[in-house]
Order: structure tokens, then C-alpha cells, then sequence
């Protein structure tokens, strides 16, 4: 019997989630290129992997089945017609010169699957291409340096939130806002079109150029409140244009017919609606304390047709919870328990990205040490892991994972 996939809530209980081990793409970061690939520091990998291991885990001992994309990646590799699309997809995606292209495309077909997921993953330098070949006569070849790049790494791949996203069973694929990200989703978009595994859900949006021209859109923005329900960030990596185009999407394929669409500062420490906002149970939710009063709040409403039917301003995020979520009350944790100044140091370490396993059970950063007793006093069970080298990336436990399956709430 197969699995039943699909997401219809944020604390549902999990079983089954997806992550990506940090690996030798992290290894790719320096001091010069950091920024080019998002980054504020440089992480040590081999404990960001000890720290990775043991955040995996612990998933596993609140119940979880944890699938690693590698491996996904490795099944639907052994089929020659999706190997070679999704190479010509990547190499299109570097925009390589036609000739070096083809030159390239028949180079990576000829290799091992291990040593070709390790390139799509690291990205490969002149130098490491010359191990494989050195038939190539090409002008942008010749005036690399050895260390330059042909095909770039992916050093944000261990934040499995953003590329893809699941509402229900129907797949969301995201339109990454920058360039260092946008292979990620690819990656997503085969997996989800292609393992036999994961053959219950279908890819409804982020799959064609067209969907593409929306605007950007990032899984770290999307929160499922309820079945039919989802809050969608308005962000520095998701547009208002994306949220309309999502919505007409879902509600046309009865996935949600309504949508909290919520503005946020345009800004690196509010980076997705989950950096700054997370659901932990039915009636409670983390927020940093700084950002409430900057919110605006809007509800999108479509019909089966997906038309948009409803477009209002709610005064604020709270009683706009209330309503939908026909709630007696909204519980905000604040970050930092409320001190300005230590709101801004845990934000700073993703104290409001916190991963749901359950309702009120939440995996968090050990080190929000003051965050995590707020949430203790507030009456949710948390599993602490420790982040110092995986919150360098500037991310939490949210961040790092792509649930697949979760139960009912």
C-alpha cells in the first residue's frame, strides 16, 4: 500500500519529513562569495553535519520518518529520460553557451550517479571538470581560472522549506527571488513529478514559464492554518502578484479557497513570514515582538473557479486569526519574552522559527535560551538542538525542513 502525502496543517503530527544533509557544497563558501550565495558567515560543515544529524534525530524520536532528498534524487537519476532532461535543465539553467551546453550535457550523462548528484549539488570547478574531461575546446572554458565555477554550488540547500511547499496533496514549486537559489526548486520540481513514492501529490503551480512570470514566491512565506486556510507572507522573496496567482491556483483545484496575505518588512532579519511568525498550536503562535505593529493584513477570497471573489484589510494579524480561525483567543509567544533587547538577539538566531512535530511540541535552537522559556511557560513542550553552526546560515528548524506527511491535528 502506498503512503498517503500531504500537508493540511502546521502542528498536525508529523510523519514523515524531508531534509537535506549539509555536504561539501557549504565546504564552496569563502569570504569573497559569501554574500553572492546569501550568506552572512562561514559555516564549520563537519559540526553544521553533527548538528544536522542530531536534529534528524531527534524528528525520528518525536515519531517522524525522515527522508533525505539525495536519496529521492538518486531513485528517479537511475531513469536515463529524467537524467538527461533534468541535466539539460541545469546546465540551461547557468546559461551556458549552446556548444558548451551539449559538450557538458554528454559529459555528465557518462558519469556515476554519486558523482553527478555531488556536482548538482556542489557545482563543479574547471579544474574538478578536467578530472572527467579534457576533450573540451571552448573560449569560456580556456579562460577560466581552475577554481572558477562552471556549474555553481547550492549552499542553502539544507533549508529544505523554500523551494517546494505541499498544501494538502498539491505541490507548490517556488520561484526563487535570487539567483543563487533558483536550481533548488528544480530539484523539487523532478522529485515531485517523478519517484514513484511520492506519485499522491501533484505539482499545481511553479511548474511553467508562465507561472514563473507571476513573481517570486518561497516556501519559508507559506504557513498552513487549517484545511482550507493558508497565510502567505508578502516578503523580501514573495510577491503580492505570486499570492494572487497561487491563490487561483489552489482554490481552482479545491486545495484552499482563502488566503492571509501578510506585509512585512522588506528586510534580511524578516526574510520569509516563518522568520518572523511560526504556528505551534491551535490557538498559539510565536512572533517576534518588533514586527507586530508594522504588519498589514489582507484576506484573499476565491471561488471554485478560481476567481478572486474578496479582497479586505483586517485591522490587525490577531483579530484577523480570530475570525478565521474561529479561535476564543490568540496566544502570542514573543521572542525574547518580550525584552526588546533580547527579542532582537533570538531573532537574530531564528528564535520565532520553530518547527511543529505536534500540537504544542516544538523542535527550537538550544541557544534562544530565553525564547524557549517563554514557550515552557506558555505551557508547549520543547525538544532543543543544538544550531550554533546551522543558525550561521540564518535559519532555524522550520527552515531546514519540508514536511511530507502529517496526521490530523
Amino acid at each position: 500500500m502506498k503512503k498517503r502525502h500531504g500537508i493540511t496543517s502546521e502542528i498536525g503530527p508529523l510523519k514523515n519529513v524531508m531534509l537535506h544533509r549539509p555536504g561539501k557544497e557549504l565546504d564552496r563558501l569563502t569570504a569573497a562569495n559569501k554574500d553572492l550565495f546569501l550568506f552572512d558567515d562561514l559555516l564549520w560543515v563537519e559540526e553544521a553535519q553533527k548538528e544536522h544529524d542530531s536534529f534528524a534525530e531527534t524528528l525520528r524520536n518525536c515519531g517522524a520518518e525522515v527522508t533525505y532528498l539525495k536519496n529521492l534524487l538518486e531513485d528517479i537519476l537511475e531513469m536515463e529520460e529524467v537524467r538527461f532532461s533534468l541535466i539539460h535543465e541545469v546546465l540551461k539553467n547557468e546559461a551556458l553557451e549552446v556548444t558548451l551546453k551539449r559538450e557538458l550535457e554528454d559529459t555528465f550523462n557518462s558519469i556515476d550517479i554519486p558523482s553527478l548528484i555531488e556536482i548538482l549539488f556542489s557545482g563543479i570547478t574547471k579544474g574538478e571538470l578536467l578530472k572527467y574531461t579534457n576533450t573540451i575546446k571552448n573560449l569560456s572554458i580556456s579562460i577560466m581560472n581552475d577554481d572558477d565555477f562552471v556549474i555553481s554550488p547550492l549552499p542553502n540547500l539544507y533549508f529544505q522549506r523554500d523551494p517546494y511547499v505541499i498544501v494538502g496533496n498539491k505541490v507548490i514549486i517556488s520561484n526563487m527571488n535570487f539567483p543563487a537559489r533558483i536550481r533548488e526548486s528544480l530539484y523539487g520540481k523532478y522529485i515531485f513529478q517523478h519517484h514513484s513514492e511520492l506519485s499522491d501529490l501533484e505539482v499545481i503551480f511553479g511548474s511553467t514559464e508562465e507561472e514563473k512570470l507571476s513573481g517570486p514566491v518561497e516556501g519559508g512565506d507559506i504557513l498552513i492554518l487549517s484545511p482550507d486556510l493558508i497565510a502567505v507572507g508578502i516578503s523580501q522573496r514573495t510577491s503580492p502578484g505570486a499570492i494572487q496567482a497561487l491563490g487561483t491556483k489552489l482554490s481552482k483545484c479545491g486545495a484552499c479557497r482563502r488566503i492571509i496575505a501578510v506585509d512585512i518588512p522588506k528586510t534580511r532579519s524578516a526574510m520569509h513570514l516563518d522568520t518572523v511568525f511560526t504556528m505551534i498550536d491551535q490557538d498559539s503562535f510565536t512572533i517576534y515582538q518588533g514586527i507586530y505593529d508594522l504588519l498589514k493584513v489582507w484576506q484573499l477570497d476565491y471561488d471554485p473557479e478560481g476567481k478572486l471573489t474578496g479582497l479586505f484589510q483586517h485591522k490587525d494579524l490577531q483579530r484577523c486569526l480570530l475570525k478565521n480561525l474561529r479561535l476564543e483567543r490568540v496566544n502570542f509567544i514573543e521572542t525574547g519574552g518580550g525584552d526588546p533587547v533580547q527579542a532582537a538577539r533570538d531573532q537574530w538566531n531564528d528564535g520565532a522559527n520553530v518547527f511543529a512535530v505536534a500540537p504544542g511540541k516544538v523542535i527550537t535552537y538550544s541557544r534562544n535560551v530565553v525564547t524557549n522559556r517563554s514557550l515552557r511557560e506558555a505551557g508547549i513542550k520543547v525538544f532543543e538542538i543544538r544550531g550554533s553552526e546551522l543558525g550561521r546560515g540564518r535559519g532555524g528548524p522550520r527552515c531546514m525542513t519540508m514536511p511530507l506527511s502529517r496526521l490530523e491535528p
